[in-house]
């Protein structure tokens, strides 16, 4: 029932990490000393990540930790976490989702900051490949179009052309 509803509540738009995104995460947990093994942040928004991790190693629903991470094409920042969900994966890894808790001011500006420059990319990306997809579509009623415009235009030039030799030749008489 949770699952349904949930795709009617509003949340930040998500930005995926791309190939030239830094996406190595560190994680410290209150009993555990930080580590980075396997994990990878698949993605980013001003509430929260969501990284990848070994079952071993992953943090418990409700526990607070203390994650290290670069936001996209940015210096590294550190924060406190509520993991709020988790998910398996494949074998031996699972997907965890932290909320962001206490983000400083400053935290989030720079959070935001960056988040917005590389969804503006990404959006930018999309609508040129959206574009490109479009120009294939239309591409044989633009040649249809063209080739009716010329043809118009030929007759014209021929009618015109007859009817100004027409218009000479008698004016001659």
């Amino acid at each position: 029932m949770v699952g349904s509803l949930a795709k009617y509540v509003a949340r930040s738009p998500r930005y995926i990490l791309q190939a030239d995104d830094s996406t190595l995460i560190r994680l410290a947990g209150p009993q555990q000393t930080p580590w980075e093994e396997g994990t990878e942040i698949r993605n980013i928004s001003l509430t929260g990540l969501a990284f990848t991790a070994p079952l071993d190693l992953a943090p418990m629903v409700g526990e607070i930790v203390k994650v290290q991470f670069a936001p996209p094409q940015k210096n590294e920042m550190a924060c406190f976490g509520l993991v709020i969900r988790m998910e398996n994966l494949r074998s031996g890894t699972v997907l965890v989702a932290v909320k962001f808790l206490k983000l400083d001011f400053p935290q989030r500006l720079y959070l935001a900051h960056a988040l917005s420059l590389r969804l503006r990319d990404q959006q930018q990306r999309d609508r040129r490949a959206e574009l490109g997809a479009r120009w294939h579509e239309r591409l044989p009623r633009m040649l249809i179009a063209w080739t009716l415009l010329s043809l118009w235009v030929i007759a014209l030039w021929m009618w015109m052309s007859g009817y100004l030799n027409h218009a000479v030749g008698m004016g001659s008489r």
